[in-house]
Formats: structure tokens, sequence, C-alpha cells
């Protein structure tokens, strides 16, 4: 059992009571506590995540439906400025103006006010209960419009910085000032109700990312996009015209597609796990005249198995061999990389759906003791996973033998009545919201940094994970502090993997917040503190000064 936390509140609630200032339009300067600032460390780092949970009259159900807060630490000539502004859209205008949630968000449902009219008006005659029936089944065929409350991560694009979530909506924000500029909806350029929020840009500056699009065609579909580099300086409607699709995928499941949070991505390859975690779609288009929040449209079925789609970039084409592992659900992706004739796939699993159990607010108030006993279970154990793909299996393979011919590996394929069947290795346990130098994405490579701690929401600790060596190299931990997912950022022309800095915003619980900088190989500390309440945050873009 894990040992019981020494705080009295967690970062996610007190950083966000509703008395706190979180909005800082005037860059702040931070002061250096210890270290020293890398002199080649120069660039913006943005970062999203919510910024309020409390209205007059009612608190979101869920962390993930916080009002975002878009942020940025800018780095330069030594010294670091914070600043942050709410996004400021439809979600947030109506909500601020009633003082409550009106506008739909993963975890938090509202009722409608066509709903509570007909409950609290009646019905006067036939003809406007037929009416009635009919404008309700009409909402059950068309889906809602999202939010826009753009809170997971950034989309930069040419310059311009989009802040995204898991829909075709996403709002633009000024790079410089953070000033909430037009709501943008990509399905005007490529195929797209929901996306995947990690996406990733290949050496070359392009974009790639999988979006999934409803009954395109009469079917559901898993769609690889991409969006190529653009020159500084070219409108964002233009460069977002540019973006194509690759390769469509179809959805094991019609009515019902997996849910997707990140992807993996090798030189050659895109890998999307479709996983038997399953967005009902029947219940999404319910769930604005329901009581249910778009979470509870989330199913997972234990008994149906995960698929790994495998698609050639270059090409587009689809891999025909049907990979196949048991149930899991994934939200982070670590890498991927190919080494004969093999692609290597390391991941984040759960064998349940508690991740987001965590974050929701009424468990974010329990106390450490009470958090501890609802968490601390054996099913409740995240895997950083390692897959292996052997990309000349096919239908036609042995049935009898392990078709991964890989040293160094314990996971294995075999051929089950034409579907090549995997298991995975375990390289450590609760590890979550990896990174890893953007250098060695899609290459063979030996590290990973993460977030983690046994059972409380990702943040006890940072850590340096020798892949190889399936262990811990080094770990920062504090008392009473809370680390966000941290950002890899290599030093200019180094060649070693592990050279450059790790940044992670930190909430101190009862002291202001700080950008912690450890250095790669060693973890020596750097420290800049803020007088400031910088509440925990979620994903963000690093860019560097030109």
């Amino acid at each position: 059992m894990a040992s019981t936390p020494t705080i009295t509140k967690f970062p996610h609630v007190a950083a966000l009571d509703k008395d706190n200032k979180v909005e800082f339009e005037t860059p702040i300067e931070g002061q250096i506590e210890a270290g020293q600032i890398p002199s080649w460390l120069c660039g913006t780092w943005y970062r999203n995540g919510p910024g309020m949970v409390h209205f007059n009259e009612q608190s979101v159900a869920h962390w993930f439906d916080g009002m975002s807060l878009p942020r940025k630490f800018q780095i330069k000539n030594g010294k670091v400025f914070y600043q942050s502004r709410f996004m400021k859209g439809q979600s947030y205008t109506k909500n601020m103006d009633a003082g409550r949630v009106v506008v739909p968000e993963f975890g938090t449902n509202v009722q409608t006010k066509l709903r509570a009219g007909f409950l609290s008006k009646g019905v006067s005659s036939s003809l406007s209960y037929l009416r009635m029936i009919e404008e309700r089944a009409a909402s059950m065929v068309s889906l809602p419009e999202f939010t826009d409350n753009c809170l997971i991560n950034y989309l930069y694009i040419g310059e311009h910085l989009f802040g995204i979530s898991e829909t075709n909506l996403v709002r633009r924000i000024d790079p410089d000032t953070l000033e909430t500029l037009e709501k943008v909806d990509l399905s005007k350029y490529v195929p797209i109700n929901l996306m995947s929020s990690n996406p990733i840009v290949d050496s070359e500056g392009t974009t790639y990312n999988f979006t999934t699009s409803l009954f395109s065609m009469g079917r559901t579909k898993y769609n690889l996009i991409k969006i190529p580099k653009s020159d500084p300086g070219t409108p964002f409607a233009d460069a977002l015209s540019k973006a194509k699709t690759v390769q469509s995928v179809d959805s094991e499941w019609r009515l019902s597609p997996s849910y997707h949070h990140s992807f993996a991505m090798s030189d050659k390859y895109a890998v999307f796990t479709e996983q038997p975690f399953k967005l009902s779609v029947p219940k999404i288009a319910m769930a604005h005249w329901t009581k249910m929040s778009y979470s509870d449209a989330l199913e997972y079925h234990t008994e149906l198995k995960t698929h790994f789609h495998v698609i050639d970039k270059e090409t587009g084409n689809l891999l025909s061999t049907n990979y196949v592992t048991d149930a899991m659900i994934v939200y982070q992706h670590i890498n991927a990389y190919e080494e004969d004739d093999h692609l290597i796939l390391d991941l984040c699993q759960f064998d349940n759906p508690v991740f987001f159990h965590k974050y929701t607010m009424k468990n974010l108030q329990m106390s450490p003791e009470e958090y501890v006993k609802e968490f601390n279970k054996a099913e409740n154990v995240i895997r950083a996973k390692r897959f292996v793909i052997p990309l000349n299996a096919s239908k036609k393979s042995p049935e009898d033998e392990n078709l991964i011919t890989l040293p160094g590996t314990t996971c294995t394929a075999f051929n089950v009545k034409g579907n090549i069947v995997l298991t995975g290795e375990t390289i450590t346990e609760n590890t979550d919201y990896p990174t890893i130098n953007p250098k060695f994405m899609g290459k063979k490579y030996n590290y990973f940094y993460s977030t983690g701690g046994a059972v409380l929401p990702p943040g006890e600790k940072i850590m340096k994970i020798d892949i190889a060596g399936k262990k811990i190299l080094k770990t920062w931990q504090e008392k009473g502090c809370w680390a966000s997912r941290p950002a890899f950022i290599p030093r200019p022309n180094a060649t070693d993997e592990d050279d450059g800095v790790i940044l992670s915003s930190v909430h101190r619980e009862g002291g202001n917040s700080f950008l912690l900088m450890l250095d790669g190989r060693t973890f020596e500390e750097t420290r800049i503190s803020f007088d400031a309440i910088i509440p925990p945050d979620l994903n963000g873009v690093f860019v560097p000064q030109k």
C-alpha cells in the first residue's frame, strides 16, 4: 500500500479556489530560487489547462471541464516571464453570464431550456404534443454543437496558435498577448467530428493527427491527416487548407467508435490504437436533452479486442494484417520506431477507466486518506507497456511459432485464425504523461520522462526511465509540490539523447508556483518562482526563439 500523502488539499482544487487570482494579462517576471537558466534555452512554452471550476451558482463536475486558461512561460536572456489569460470564447461567456454551466462539457451535464420549458409549461394541446415529439426525435439524430472551451492542448501551425480539445472546434489564440481570437471549425478543412488532442509534428514540421468522422458515406472512419509546414506570414486559413487525408480506416463499431486521446508514429508508419473503450454516438446525440454528460457516453467492453491499425505515411497504404491484443485503455502513447522488420510500440496502459474518475471534482475533494483507500487497488495500476508488431506477418503465417524474431524482448505475436495476436511486456508501473526528446520521435530511443505516483493524480514526482533496463534512473519529488506534464527541450546541436532540459510547471502547496528545469542527464535543478498561483495544467508546446 502507498503511504498516506502529506497534503491537505489537492492542487487541482486548491489552485482553483473561487477567490484565487489566476489571470495575469501583463507578464510577471520570475525569480531564480536555485540553479541557473541555461544560456541556450530561449523560447516560449505555451501551456493549456483548466483555470476556473466555480461559477456563482454551480461548479463543474470534472476537472477537465474547467474553463481554459492559456498560459505561457517566455524564456529569454536568462530570465523567465509568465502570462495567462482566460480563453473567452462562447462557452466561457455563456457560463459566466449564467453563473453556471450552460454549455455541455466533458463530465458536466446540462439540462437545456427546451427540456425545462416542456416540464414547466406543460402541453396545451395534442398538436403541441406532437411538435414536441418531433423536436425531440430530431435532436436525437443530430449531434449537438460541441463546446469551444479548448483546454487540453495546442495546435501550432504556421506561427498560428490554436487551443484544442477533442472535437472539430478550435480557438485561435494570439501567441503574443494570449488574447482569444476566432473560433475555427476544422471540419471545413478535414473530415472530423472528433480528434486526438495530441498531434505529432515530424522533423520536417509536418503535423499529423487522427480524427474520427461519424457516418462518412455510411461508415464511421478514423482518418490520418497531415498539415504541411507553412511559411511565416501565411494566413491561418491558407495554412489549414493544405491539410490532406492520408488514409481512412473503417471503425470496427459503426455507432460506437473508439475513444482516442493520442497515437504513435515512427519514421515510416502511423499507428492508430482502436480500443474497445468506445464512444456511443446515440448517447452523445441524446446528451444535450437528457441528464447525461459526454463522459457518460464512454463504454468499456472488456470482452472485445484492441486493434492496431498501421498506415504507411508516404504511400497512404493501410497494412492488411490484422494486429490485435486484449482489451485495454490507452490515453498516452510514448513512441514508436522500426527495427529489423518490426515496429516497436510503447504506450501507457490502463485496465479500466479509473483515470477519468480520479479527476472528478467530487473525488478530488476527498481527504488524502479517503482518496488512497478508494484508488490504491491492483486493478488501477497504470503500466508503461511495449508491444512489438512483426511487419512481415500475415494471415498465412505459421500458427505455432512466435513471429517476433527481435532479440531482447519477451513480447510475442502468434497467428490465431488469421489474426496476429500480440502480448506485450511491462517497462514500468505508475508512470503517466510521458515525454521524450522530440529529436528521437519515431526513432530508437533509450529514455522517457514522466510524471507519476502510485495512487494520486499524476504529478507527485517526475522520473527518468531507462527503457531497456526497465528501471527508474532519476526522480524529482518534493513534499507539497505537484508537477505538470514535463517537456524535454534538447540542447542545440546535442547528440546525446538526454542532453537537454526538462520543463515542468509546479504548483506548491501554500506558496508561490514555480517553473522547474531539470538537467536531462543529472536532474540537477533550476527553479524560477513567481508571485502567482499557477494551476496544474495538461499539455502544451514549446516554440524556440528564432
